[in-house]
């Protein structure tokens, strides 16, 4: 009877320093995931001339009034 209580305590230690262990390497892949998401969102903020970013408000309105000053002349 005192070996399998010895053994079940050895196994719940064991499962004890696993899941720590676990933890630990969680804890380290989570913190490597964060740096990576600012650095992303570092290099969102620099880039926000690109291609598929919508026209700013300003630039609509620049392009509108220049549409509205020459009139529209249909191609012969």
């Amino acid at each position: 009877m005192k070996l399998i209580a010895l053994l079940l305590f050895i196994m719940i230690i064991l499962t004890l320093i696993n899941g720590l262990v676990f933890m630990k390497k969680l804890i380290a892949l989570q913190k490597e995931n964060n740096n990576l998401l600012k650095e992303i969102a570092n290099n969102n903020k620099k880039d926000t001339k690109n291609e598929n970013s919508p026209m700013s408000h300003t630039e609509l309105e620049k392009y509108k009034t220049q549409f509205m000053q020459k009139p529209y002349q249909p191609p012969k």
